[in-house]
């Protein structure tokens, strides 16, 4: 489980250091105060890899057209003031004791160093495609340090034809985006994943904090495949016409149930959850993590989701920790204040500022 993490040069960080994560870690704010630029420096310290940094691209909306018609300016906006002079720098320290180092750095040659490690075709490949000497290129390299030995080396390249890497590994980023949503395959995937595991019960329970006239889901493949949720006394209807709550809530279920993780990445929670079914949310959320085993990221600017998530909190009272971000008045630097379960809800109960007012 990571404890803390030290972020320099990313987004809208110079350098920061958080400490006291736990399993429910909670981020609180005002608007761009770097709510979610936190919650993509650790997914990157996490997932260190070319298919979670275009999931973040994707994520921003940042335009595929865009980048191919400016590729030298392909990775500006991971980068503090978009100076992509100086390196990112993610480090962390988990519960044990293994430190590890995430850095980031662009190049805007082919220089044979930096392909160094890759396979010789893709190297090929490369050149062949763009030439030598291209002038419009920028690749991303994407270095991951564990205790001081270099692990992982990968690179993302920005052309005017494409943007591509040796490898897109086939893997799952566990991210809930506000703009990204699942499609019914995917979901359909998961959930039928999840029954052959004797696991869909724990989806329903979820679902029917939302709804609960929502008696069954089941699966089924006609022009896709498609989950269907049943009401009581009423017939099967595709999830898609229940709404973005109910579908959102169902993307959590399943990516926090999906056993091949251990952490999970939410941003504005509160998206579509009425108010009144936050706080069952927030301790079906709870119990979950803590018998699978899972960390959960989650950003809000709403202070009924922060009074929900204390009042759940109270009974996992060493599983929460809510993060508030703002700005230091003398130098506008931010700077992240940590509230255990306790501490939250005595400044809730005295009505202090905990949304970086």
């Amino acid at each position: 489980m990571l404890k803390s993490i030290t972020i320099e040069n990313f987004r809208c960080f110079e350098q920061i250091k958080i400490d006291g994560f736990r399993r429910i870690n909670l981020i609180g704010g005002k608007n761009n105060a770097g709510k979610t630029a936190l919650l993509e420096a650790l997914l990157l310290y996490f997932y260190p890899t070319p298919t979670a940094v275009m999931s973040l691209k994707q994520a921003r909306k940042e335009s595929m057209t865009a980048i191919k018609n400016m590729p030298k300016m392909a990775w500006n906006t991971f980068f503090y003031d978009q100076d992509i002079h100086q390196h990112i720098k993610i480090k962390g320290d988990t519960d044990d004791k293994n430190a590890q180092e995430v850095t980031l750095s662009v190049s805007l040659s082919l220089d044979s160093k930096v392909f160094e490690d890759e396979e010789e075709e893709f190297v090929e490949f490369i050149h062949k495609n763009i030439g030598r000497n291209s002038p419009v290129i920028s690749v991303l390299q994407i270095r991951l340090l564990s205790n001081q030995d270099e692990t992982i080396k990968r690179n993302v390249v920005a052309s005017s034809r494409e943007v591509f890497s040796p490898s897109f590994p086939d893997e799952n980023i566990p991210l809930i985006s506000t703009s990204l949503s699942f499609s019914n395959q995917e979901i359909a995937s998961q959930y039928d994943k999840l029954n052959f595991e004797n696991q869909s019960d724990d989806v329903l329970n979820i679902l029917k904090i939302l709804d609960n006239s929502i008696e069954d889901a089941e699966t089924f493949s006609m022009n896709e495949p498609t989950l269907y949720l049943t009401r009581k006394d009423q017939k099967r209807l595709p999830i898609s016409l229940f709404g973005d709550a109910i579908n959102r809530v169902t993307a959590i279920a399943l990516e926090l149930l999906n056993r091949d993780q251990n952490v999970l990445f939410i941003d504005e929670i509160e998206n579509g959850i009425h108010y009144t079914s936050q706080e069952k949310f927030w301790k079906a959320l709870f119990q979950l993590a803590r018998e699978l085993d899972t960390t959960i990221f989650a950003t809000t600017h709403s202070l009924e989701m922060i009074k929900a998530f204390a009042a759940a909190s109270q009974d996992y009272p060493e599983d929460g920790m809510y993060f508030e971000l703002a700005r230091n008045p003398r130098d506008q630097k931010i700077v992240a204040i940590k509230r255990d379960a306790e501490l939250l809800e005595y400044a809730l109960e005295r009505g202090k500022p905990i949304r970086g007012e």
